[in-house]
């Protein structure tokens, strides 16, 4: 029998099932509307029209071209049941365009995406579905300071990776599973990157006069660490501690190697995993990592691309002999059982390998991370007494001082290579 077929005492009703969506949209979990036959193949044409009628009104709800409201009326109406009155609010006063937050939402990414990389995309439609379902797809006119102010008191109570650990519960039910206070919130820099995409959302709305002014401005939580403090350097324990664990096998040079590059020049995950053979080169006479966004390779920012200097002591342990193997044995990449993902890149598999090996090995601190290491090299030299706009070139920075970084010129590769060899962390 067709799903959507429901016989009760020999007459045939057609039935829908509302969609998990919507049930918080919709009182009912299922619409049911008598056929008035007995005849299955007479309720299969009757039901069709049903059938159309109310999938196109889901449709242009999760459009959002009809409101919560007109959808109710709509639906109300093909089920032949009384009608009920229009709420007046802001929303639907004449002359005032009716825009649902999932629409605004639509509107914003596709007019945004354009200069995005995978990645944010990903990272701003999780945050949209996460505001969608603290607040619901509500008339965007509709929201107030008062509407921001509970997005906001919400994201908080709430855990990270909801969706993870959380698969099947509604907001209102994570929100009170939370109260027992076995697991921590999401953290404060998690709840402003929210905030911050969703304020950007209401801007793109005063733009396209949506809606008069911005109700999401101001509402950024203070954090409670210096932005130095929310990750930690590595102790010279810590150096030496990875330095006695790291494994080295032939078949995985890169677990040996990627830690080593980044303690030694302070770059980037992403960009020493999707180093190619060819990255590694001479320059004047000074081998180099050439850190570039050719091929399938991306940059942070465009100040990330750069040369850096390769240290000595990288050189004494051995990375010039493998980046020779690598030539010989046609290998276009340094690291070749690392695979590229397109949200990504080459960073996200060993990130959790390096993980793995920090917490055996090294730390429990949760603040010491593969990017302490950056931390670490970029604190040695500030302590060395190396100059800021020195450090900001080696670490692929904008350096911010109009005389050196608007009308100076790049630092030549002997002055950085003076500056990074003073790096020495007593590695045995």
């Amino acid at each position: 029998m067709f799903s959507y077929l429901l016989n009760r005492r020999g007459y045939y009703h057609v039935r829908i099932r509302v969609p998990a969506d919507l049930l918080g949209v919709i009182s009912s979990t299922e619409l049911v509307k008598s056929l008035k036959t007995r005849d299955k193949r007479e309720a299969q044409r009757l039901a069709l029209p049903y059938l159309q009628g109310i999938n196109k009104t889901f449709s242009l709800f999760r459009s959002g071209y009809i409101s919560d409201d007109q959808m109710r009326v709509n639906l109300d109406s093909l089920m032949g049941r009384k009608k009920q009155a229009v709420v007046c609010n802001a929303a639907n006063l004449p002359g005032t365009p009716v825009i649902l937050l999932s629409k605004a939402i639509h509107q914003f990414i596709t007019d945004r995406q354009q200069g995005w990389t995978i990645k944010t995309k990903m990272e701003n439609e999780a945050s949209f579905k996460l505001l969608l379902n603290i607040v619901g797809n509500v008339p965007v006119n509709g929201i107030d300071r008062d509407k921001v102010r509970e997005i906001r008191d919400t994201l908080c109570k709430l855990p990270a990776n909801l969706y993870k650990v959380f698969p099947d519960r509604t907001i209102s039910a994570v929100v009170q599973r939370m109260e027992d206070g076995k697991m921590p919130p999401m953290s404060i820099t998690s709840v402003n990157k929210h905030l911050t995409r969703f304020t950007s959302l209401m801007s793109h709305c005063v733009k396209e006069r949506v809606i008069d002014v911005n109700p999401a401005e101001g509402f950024l939580l203070k954090q409670k660490r210096k932005p130095e403090e929310e990750r930690k350097t590595y102790s010279s324990d810590d150096l030496k501690a990875i330095m006695k664990h790291l494994p080295q096998d032939d078949d995985r040079p890169e677990r040996f190697w990627i830690p080593l590059i980044a303690m030694y020049s302070g770059m980037r995950l992403d960009e020493i995993c999707q180093l190619y053979t060819a990255d590694v080169r001479e320059v004047d006479g000074i081998w180099c990592i050439d850190v570039n966004d050719a091929l399938d390779k991306k940059l942070k920012t465009i100040s990330s691309s750069r040369l850096v200097p390769v240290h000595p002591r990288l050189v004494e342990l051995g990375l010039l002999d493998h980046v020779t193997k690598c030539q010989e044995r046609r290998h276009p990449r340094l690291w070749m059982n690392l695979e590229r993902r397109e949200a990504d890149g080459y960073g996200s598999a060993y990130g959790k390998v390096y993980q793995r090996f920090n917490r055996k090995h090294i730390t429990d601190d949760p603040l010491k991370t593969f990017h302490s290491l950056r931390h670490t090299y970029a604190n040695t030299l500030k302590q060395l007494g190396a100059q800021e706009a020195l450090i900001a070139e080696l670490m692929g920075h904008v350096n911010s001082n109009i005389t050196t970084g608007r009308y100076g010129k790049k630092y030549r590769l002997s002055v950085l290579l003076e500056t990074l060899r003073r790096v020495d962390f007593h590695a045995p």
